[in-house]
């Protein structure tokens, strides 16, 4: 008997080792290189020496990265704001350096890895956990709708505010949109319910189990024929540029009379509010116009409706908005200046789009009957 269970404990033993053996093995193979992720690091646009995130200073006298921009447009500004540098955290204490991109040291110490909560444009901490939180930091944008309605206090919805400028979200604020509501990234509009933080499916809940925190890339096959990290779940992808085409409810929220992916909808949606923003800004102030350009908003001085390259110019920004133009303009850019809102958010988008159009449709007439409004 004592044999017997001698033997039993040894094969358990034996296949605790085995099982041990195999884990470790599986975890080599799975690691990678440091050569490797320095390859993804330098193609990255973190590492990007020449990107205007981390130029656009260099001109300037003194070549310096500004208190209120360093934080996330120098490396060394970054070092500063969590105390990683010995000074005091969550807060920049000088101009930082020209020239400083996003290096090995900013996101891995002990100061970066304690962060579990982010300060968000709105004032809100998000607790969003590690990891999450380091990329958060950035990734929020410098205003919220917060900032429209604190810049059209004391006027009237359709009164124009002259001397107040466009309230820029600025760009790339992938945790603004991704946590919705809960951000209050968008400008929302009372008495409307927002999405609240996208859940997603599990295993892509998180901003890394999507994004490879070094190349910044799709993490599976980001280029090759096999997009496997969405097609698990959504059938008709077949590579990269199949994500756009990604839709889950069958429902034709622009109105184009076509179901289409949701990145379709989202741009549908926001031409509407275009068309609308512009017929609006026709009655109350000055024709109005986007570029892709700073300072994004002119004034369409021929009333053609495009937007000319003679009209793209800074000394013809448009400088005639109410706040009922401000808050859809804002809620323009928020939808164009993450580019891909409708993964990390989608439902949020269109409820912003959607909410200012219902708005300017109370003063001119906007034809609303075929929207839809996510539920």
């Amino acid at each position: 008997m004592k044999n017997r269970s001698f033997v039993i404990t040894l094969i358990l033993i034996t296949g605790a080792l085995i099982g041990w053996y195999i884990y470790v093995s599986a975890q080599a193979n799975q690691a990678r290189s440091v050569q490797e992720v320095s390859v993804d690091w330098w193609g990255s646009a973190h590492a990007d020496l020449t990107a205007e995130a981390f130029t656009h200073w260099n001109e300037d006298d003194p070549a310096e990265v500004p208190v209120s921009c360093a934080k996330c447009h120098s490396g060394a500004g970054f070092i500063d704001y969590i105390g990683q540098d010995g000074s005091a955290a969550m807060s920049v204490d000088a101009p930082a350096a020209v020239n400083s991109v996003i290096t090995c040291e900013v996101c891995h110490s002990e100061q970066a890895d304690a962060l579990t909560s982010a300060s968000l444009p709105s004032g809100i901490q998000a607790s969003v956990g590690s990891g999450n939180a380091l990329c958060a930091t950035c990734h929020s944008g410098t205003n919220s709708g917060a900032a429209v309605s604190a810049a059209e206090a004391g006027f009237g919805a359709d009164e124009v505010m002259a001397d107040i400028g466009f309230v820029n979200p600025h760009y790339a604020f992938a945790a603004a949109t991704w946590l919705g509501a809960d951000g209050e990234g968008g400008f929302q509009y009372d008495g409307r319910a927002y999405a609240g933080q996208f859940e997603h499916a599990t295993g892509v809940q998180s901003c890394t189990q999507c994004h490879d925190p070094h190349s910044l890339h799709m993490r599976a096959d980001y280029e090759s024929e096999s997009a496997n990290l969405c097609a698990t779940c959504h059938s008709n992808v077949t590579g990269y540029k199949d994500y756009r085409e990604v839709y889950v409810d069958g429902i034709d929220y622009d109105g184009d009379g076509q179901v289409e992916g949701l990145y379709h909808e989202i741009e549908g949606m926001r031409e509407v509010l275009y068309r609308a923003m512009q017929a609006y800004s026709a009655e109350t102030s000055q024709p109005i116009l986007w570029a892709d350009q700073y300072p994004y908003w002119y004034v369409d001085t021929n009333q053609d409706g495009e937007a000319g390259e003679d009209e793209v110019q800074f000394a013809n920004g448009f400088s005639g908005f109410t706040p009922r133009l401000m808050r859809a303009a804002f809620n323009f850019q928020f939808s164009a200046k993450d580019p891909a809102g409708y993964v990390h958010n989608g439902r949020y988008v269109l409820q912003l789009l959607y909410d200012s159009i219902a708005d300017l449709a109370g003063v001119v007439d906007v034809d609303m009957s075929a929207l839809v409004r996510p539920d």
